[in-house]
């Protein structure tokens, strides 16, 4: 009986460095025209990395594959990421079309050749990483040596190092024996990645635990609840968890139906993970923007973000929220800035003149409080708490 159960958890763990993706080794990416797909070659340092890009905007989407994978890994993913912003998908060094890159082929090695190909193709940051099982810590080393470039983290069921504290030492050295024998006819590169992740066994993943926590940028995490190693999800949840809890912006979603082959199970889940990091809280950004650079910092951003998000982030309540924030901070002519451009943006929002009005009060201009208060009766003749104002700024000396 406890042998079976060994075996279970040996089966398991092949399941924590290979993609197993159908066509694993396929090199194209399923597009609507494709046409419309870049292919470059880039020299990176004495070797050439082949890239396909598609899509147009900022920031650029990243997309990095598992041990064993293929650009043909993200081909539902690729083409509808392309519809809202420029995403880039790449052959690791002797992967596919590229060449064979220097060894050690450690995280930071993988992360420095990216950043290169990134710099040397003219694709300039800022980037959205989004990294699959092993792709997940080639992203981590890439946030920690090029954190100022990075505006957002997509982790795929990530590569974990917790997962291999959950073994003893006998049942680890088999598992690394059972993925040893499933990898022997595979690829130069996939081999040297594996030799790497060997190593780092050995060391108790030395290299990953030096890159600590990422960014503080928006982050998703998607984690696989079937077919993984026992105790998986605790083991993701307990690395990944913390950070997403510390961060200004993150959400994680575990799935009891998903296979590690999410890409392919719920193409949907990740092309919506990817477009939330995207396209971040709005009224987060603006809260940001107010600290650093002030409400007219602030203003200018929204409507630079107005003309690249889709409609249906924005809401009536994140302006007229910021809005009083800084009058319940007594910062009126601030307040009055915000309230004057949630008036603009939704002109048939009777709250949007109440609030206007109520700044004007709060600043000594009854004229325009009396103003805005008619305007938002005249849209909504139910607004009593108008009524009252205005009765009470009407009847004053």
């Amino acid at each position: 009986m406890e042998d079976m159960k060994v075996n279970k958890r040996l089966l398991a763990m092949l399941c924590l460095f290979l993609c197993a993706c159908p066509g694993l080794l396929a090199q194209q990416t399923k597009t609507a025209t494709q046409s419309s797909v870049q292919n470059q070659e880039v020299d990176v340092g004495g070797h050439k990395l082949r890239l396909q890009v598609a899509g147009t905007g900022t920031p650029t989407v990243v997309l990095d594959y598992g041990l064993g994978g293929s650009v043909g890994n993200w081909s539902d993913v690729f083409p509808e990421v392309a519809h809202f912003t420029r995403v880039v998908v790449y052959d690791r060094a002797g992967y596919g079309k590229s060449d064979p890159g220097p060894e050690p082929r450690s995280q930071t090695q993988i992360a420095t050749e990216l950043h290169t190909l990134l710099h040397r193709a003219n694709i300039a940051p800022p980037y959205v990483l989004v990294g699959h099982s092993l792709g997940g810590a080639n992203v981590r080393a890439f946030a920690y040596l090029f954190r100022e470039e990075v505006a957002g983290l997509v982790f795929v069921d990530p590569f974990n190092v917790n997962i291999f504290t959950l073994q003893s030492e006998k049942e680890s050295e088999s598992a690394m024996a059972q993925q040893e024998a499933a990898l022997k006819d595979a690829p130069a590169g996939v081999q040297a990645e594996w030799k790497f992740l060997k190593s780092e066994n050995q060391n108790n993943f030395q290299q990953m635990r030096s890159f600590g926590a990422p960014p503080d940028v928006p982050m998703m995490v998607l984690v696989s609840g079937s077919g993984r190693p026992p105790h998986w999800v605790k083991s993701v949840l307990s690395e990944y968890g913390p950070w997403v809890a510390e961060a200004t912006e993150g959400s994680l979603i575990v799935n009891p139906e998903n296979t590690h082959n999410v890409m392919r199970d719920d193409a949907a889940l990740v092309i919506a993970a990817i477009r939330r990091v995207v396209f971040p809280s709005v009224q987060k950004a603006l809260e940001r923007a107010i600290k650093d650079k002030g409400v007219s910092g602030a203003i200018t951003l929204y409507r630079l973000m107005k003309q690249r998000y889709p409609t249906e982030y924005f809401r009536e309540s994140t302006l007229n929220t910021l809005g009083y924030q800084q009058l319940n901070g007594k910062h009126t002519q601030e307040a009055i800035a915000l309230f004057k451009l949630n008036v603009e943006m939704y002109p048939g929002g009777f709250n949007t003149y109440d609030s206007l009005a109520e700044a004007y009060m709060v600043n000594g201009d009854r004229e325009l409080a009396i103003k805005n208060y008619r305007k938002s009766l005249a849209i909504n003749p139910n607004n009593t708490g108008a009524v009252s104002k205005l009765k009470e700024l009407e009847t004053a000396p």
